[in-house]
């Protein structure tokens, strides 16, 4: 897997953070450009990809709890 390391912050200390790279489909990308031109709300591809890969991470936590609890 590729990745690249970026430095945030964490509580004022420097963290390490690392990347990876995935391939999308330039359809998917075309739909996502879109959405972001009509909206305004993302500042990049990367920033909507991010935030829909953390949403569809807690949707599928949130499932899994409920598979255990039947």
């Amino acid at each position: 897997m590729n990745s690249k390391s970026s430095r945030g912050t964490e509580r004022g200390r420097k963290v390490k953070v690392e990347f990876g790279a995935v391939s999308i489909p330039l359809a998917v990308l075309e739909e996502v450009d879109k959405l972001i031109a009509k909206l305004g709300y993302w500042p990049s591809r990367s920033a909507f990809v991010r935030e829909a890969c953390l949403e569809k991470i807690e949707r599928e936590y949130e499932r899994l709890r409920k598979l255990k609890k039947e």
